[in-house]
């Protein structure tokens, strides 16, 4: 049971350290390179064979597979979603505020809102 918990930890945990930690000036590759080593690391400590093997392929697969353009390319796309989807809550808005019922003017600004922060988001995950 302690193992279990040993090893579930330190998932919950690493993602909000690297959240946490500048990453300036490093690609997308190695940054997936530095979680996969610590987490071999963590696997090696705990002595989990299983988890260790699954590691050590998944970096295998980034190291031969990995390419920053295509994290580059996913992200302006869905940086081009969330435009689409705050012009569609604009035009949503403009038609709410035609029709003058105050209930939807607030219902369609609120969603405008959380619109424009999932695209400001997307914008700061670049």
């Amino acid at each position: 049971m302690f193992k279990k918990i040993c090893l579930i930890v330190p998932l919950i945990i690493s993602p909000a350290v690297f959240a946490a930690e500048s990453n300036a000036g490093k690609d997308y590759c190695a940054i997936k390179e530095e979680k996969i080593n610590q987490q071999i690391e963590y696997a090696k400590k705990y002595n989990n064979p299983n988890r260790l093997a699954g590691l050590e392929r998944a970096l295998s697969n980034v190291k031969a597979h990995c390419s920053n353009k295509g994290y580059i390319a996913d992200a302006e796309s869905k940086i081009a979603d969330k435009e689409r989807k705050v012009e569609e809550r604009r035009q949503e808005l403009a038609e709410a505020k035609a029709s003058g019922k105050s209930d939807k003017v607030s219902k369609k600004q609120k969603k405008l809102q959380e619109a424009e922060a999932e695209l400001d988001e997307a914008i700061n995950s670049l």
